[in-house]
């Protein structure tokens, strides 16, 4: 069924919360914000921008200033406190080791998330690394990244053969506008309400449950 394996980054290959949070940190104290550090949780998944603007309310003329900020404690430090999720590299080695294609498609900037899976010497398991631009200006939203790595790997053609995992309505979203089915799962950020809400086409509770599905209706 499946040929070509995309997977969300943040809350779905890794738990990036640790050295995200720190840098919203660094903008909420930058601007004074009266902000509680639980709502961070609900601003992993989407474009810098639009939690910037819709969470922490911050007028469409910071919006640049604020990223500024973010990325100057994430590019140094912030972007390594991160833990792969458990189980994750056999999933992926067993699903290359399947004949399986496997991509990243974030909304994190592309440079940042092949930095962070060089450090963590995970880059080899990929196929293709795909990712937002640097200014989060041209390829930001989830469809736009699911396009540029559809286009760049040439398999614009194949859509029934790809699947995007991932761990937001964000991720079930983009899939969907860009014409792939998408998987929800259950270690990251998001929850089976919001699966279920949002029209995932499959939830998974672990990588396990994954491998099984995709090398097993293969």
């Amino acid at each position: 069924m499946f040929d070509y394996i995309f997977f969300d980054f943040d809350g779905t290959l890794m738990d990036t919360s640790r050295g995200v949070f720190n840098s919203f940190d660094r903008v909420v104290s930058h601007y004074g914000l009266n902000i509680d550090r639980a709502v961070y949780s609900t601003m992993i998944g989407p474009p810098l921008k639009e939690s910037f603007s819709k969470t922490l309310g911050l007028a469409e003329s910071e919006i640049q200033n604020a990223m500024k900020v973010y990325r100057e404690y994430y590019s140094r430090d912030g972007m390594f406190e991160a833990d792969v999720y458990s189980g994750i590299v056999p999933l992926i080695q067993a699903l290359r080791s399947g004949g399986k294609k496997i991509f990243v498609a974030t909304s994190k900037p592309e440079e940042y998330a092949r930095q962070i899976l060089e450090r963590k010497e995970m880059l080899e398991l990929f196929d293709f690394v795909g990712g937002s631009d640097m200014e989060e200006k041209k390829r930001v939203e989830k469809c736009d990244v699911v396009n540029y790595v559809l286009e760049s790997n040439g398999i614009s053609m194949q859509k029934e053969k790809c699947i995007l995992i991932g761990d937001r309505h964000y991720d079930v979203d983009g899939a969907h506008a860009a014409g792939i089915k998408c998987a929800g799962i259950l270690w990251g950020f998001g929850s089976r309400k919001e699966f279920e809400d949002c029209g995932a086409d499959f939830i998974f509770n672990s990588p396990k449950e994954i491998e099984d599905f995709i090398l097993e209706k293969n």
